[in-house]
Formats: C-alpha cells, sequence, structure tokens
C-alpha cells in the first residue's frame, strides 16, 4: 500500500497558476463580479486535472501609481501650456502680470486634479488592501507587485499598466527554465504573452489558458486567438459554473 502510494505521488505533475490581475478583473466586471465573491481555492481546484499538484498561483498587480511627475509646479506649469500658451512666460517668469482670471482658473484646474490624484491613490490603497486579504485567506495565493499603473490626471482617467506583463513573462520563463513546474496555468488573455509561450512550451512544459465565457450563448472577448492556439489546452470557465459553483455565499 506504501509503495503504491508512492507511485502515485512520483507521477503527480506540480502545477503553478499565473494571473494577469488586470485582465481577470475585466473578465469579471463583464460578469459584475469581482475577485472577493469567488471562492479561489474551489477554482482553482476546477482547473486541475486529476495528478495535478497546485504549488502556487502568483497574481501580478501594479507595485504604485505612476504619478512621481505630477507635482504641483508641473500640474500648473503644464496646464498654461497647454490652455494658455501666450501667458506661458509670464506665469513662469514674472507670475503677476498673469490676468488674475487666468491665475484662477489654472489654480482651479489644478486643485481638481490634485484632488482626483489625491482620491485615486486612496482608491489604489484600498484595493491594494483588499489584495492582500485575498493573500492572507487563500493558502496558495503569493501577490506579485510589479511595475506601474500609468494614470492622466488632466483627463482623469487610468492609461494602464506599464512591467506587470514583463514580470508575469519573466515568471513563466523561470519556472521553465529551472524546472520548477511540469504545467503552467495561464489566466490571462493577452497576446503579449505569445513570445514566453512559445518559449516554455519548447521547453517542454505544458500551457494551459484559462478562458472566462459570458452568459449564454457563452462568448468571451478577452482571449485572443492567436493565444488561444499557442495553448496545450484551453480551459472553459462559463458564468453560469461561477456562479453556480465557485462563487461565496453571502
Amino acid at each position: 500500500m506504501a509503495s503504491f502510494s508512492f507511485i502515485i505521488y512520483f507521477f503527480m505533475k506540480k502545477v503553478v497558476i499565473l494571473i494577469d490581475g488586470q485582465n481577470l478583473f475585466y473578465s469579471l466586471k463583464e460578469l459584475d463580479l469581482m475577485e472577493r465573491d469567488i471562492d479561489w481555492t474551489l477554482l482553482f481546484g476546477s482547473l486541475l486535472e486529476s495528478n495535478d499538484e497546485l504549488i502556487r498561483a502568483y497574481w501580478f498587480r501594479p507595485q504604485k501609481i505612476l504619478d512621481g511627475y505630477y507635482t504641483a509646479i508641473n500640474i500648473r506649469n503644464m496646464l498654461c501650456t497647454k490652455k494658455y500658451k501666450s501667458h506661458w512666460d509670464n506665469f513662469r517668469n514674472n507670475p503677476s502680470l498673469v490676468p488674475a482670471n487666468i491665475s484662477e482658473a489654472i489654480e482651479t484646474e489644478a486643485k481638481s486634479i490634485e484632488d482626483w490624484m489625491k482620491h485615486t491613490r486612496e482608491i489604489f490603497s484600498n484595493i491594494d488592501y483588499n489584495y492582500d486579504e485575498l493573500q492572507l485567506k487563500y493558502e496558495n495565493v503569493e501577490m506579485v507587485k510589479s511595475g506601474v499603473l500609468k494614470i492622466d490626471p488632466f483627463k482623469k482617467q487610468y492609461v494602464g499598466e506599464k512591467g506587470v506583463d514583463i514580470a508575469l513573462a519573466v515568471k513563466m520563463i523561470a519556472l521553465s527554465v529551472n524546472n520548477m513546474c511540469d504545467k503552467i496555468i495561464l489566466v490571462s488573455g493577452d497576446y503579449d504573452y505569445g513570445e514566453a509561450i512559445k518559449f516554455v512550451k519548447d521547453r517542454m512544459t505544458k500551457m494551459h489558458i484559462v478562458k472566462i465565457h459570458k452568459g449564454y450563448p457563452p462568448r468571451n472577448k478577452s482571449l485572443s486567438r492567436d493565444l488561444a492556439v499557442l495553448a496545450d489546452k484551453i480551459i472553459d470557465v462559463y458564468e453560469s459554473d461561477l456562479r453556480s459553483r465557485f462563487v461565496v455565499s453571502t
């Protein structure tokens, strides 16, 4: 009996799950769900095959907001050059010569931008805390904070992430090169990972990709067709299953 158990254990495949946090966030948002709504132990278990052993799920998200350039002085200077270019020289060298209404308009908009940035930092901090809570709640989850969240405070909107996808691709390659797992399950539909996937497969590491479907008939907009072709296997996750099997009861 002991030798039989050893044989089973010997043939267990080590599996690592890599999660593109932004891609997952928008996939769940399409379903009116959030990460905290999901029982990740159950969902991760459903992605595994019978002889798989989940080692860890690395969840990638930005480390900070890229906002260092937007100081009080820079914001006001940029507003002047964007909207009141003819007053730029005086604004920079002799502000007393700038008409009062122009100075007031710049200051009012600058204050609005600074308020938006403050609110954005608070939101990011709260979200960061929520992700840390997920890591504490689920044994196999490790949050990997790398790269930055880019913003445009003048348009008051998020621009996207920078460096997060690179960190995930590097981890994918490192896992394969160092023979740390037999299979990688990728939760992302971004074709930017295509070359990394090709490299990993060439080193005989299996690549499965999770595809989240919305509604009925099922549809998916987040998984690149070109990326799907590269996978050894597509793991389909349907909205109906998410809601019936993996949503945390409240």
